[in-house]
């Protein structure tokens, strides 16, 4: 039986760019999801059920809490965020995984951050959560 080679989820960062050069990590998270989907058209005939496959399509969904001093440099601050929102921005984004053998994978893409919001529960940190709208079949690049 073989050692399964797994994957810290602290090492999976979500970096987003506003001109697809400069990407930045969105830090203080707490959840990153890829989430593709497929349609499906079915036909009923009476021939059968036939399936056929829509276009691909994809978001990124975040959660984190908001850090009131990020490095300009590598980090996205949540004025950064609530920018490429309000401008509807096209924005780059790259999911960054790893396979183990220390290269790593991209997911990235274009999109536009959608679903922005701000949560301020008593007793807990100033939470946010956003969505990215993928734009186009994301680039799985090696």
């Amino acid at each position: 039986m073989s050692v399964p080679t797994t994957i810290q989820s602290n090492q999976v960062p979500l970096q987003l760019s506003a001109d697809g050069i400069t990407y930045k990590n969105v830090v203080c998270k707490r959840t990153t999801n890829f989430n593709g989907t497929t349609s499906v058209n079915v036909e009923e005939t009476d021939c059968g059920i036939e399936k056929g496959l829509g276009t691909p399509d994809w978001t990124l969904d975040f959660e984190g809490v908001v850090n009131t001093t990020p490095t300009s440099t590598t980090e996205l601050s949540a004025a950064d965020l609530l920018a490429l929102w309000l401008n509807k921005t096209l924005t780059y984004s790259k999911f960054m995984t790893g396979d183990g053998t220390g290269k790593n994978v991209y997911i990235q893409g274009t999109g536009y951050v959608t679903d922005l919001s701000m949560a301020a529960s008593v007793g807990n940190l100033l939470a946010f959560t956003f969505t990215f709208n993928g734009v186009g079949t994301p680039d799985i690049t090696v």
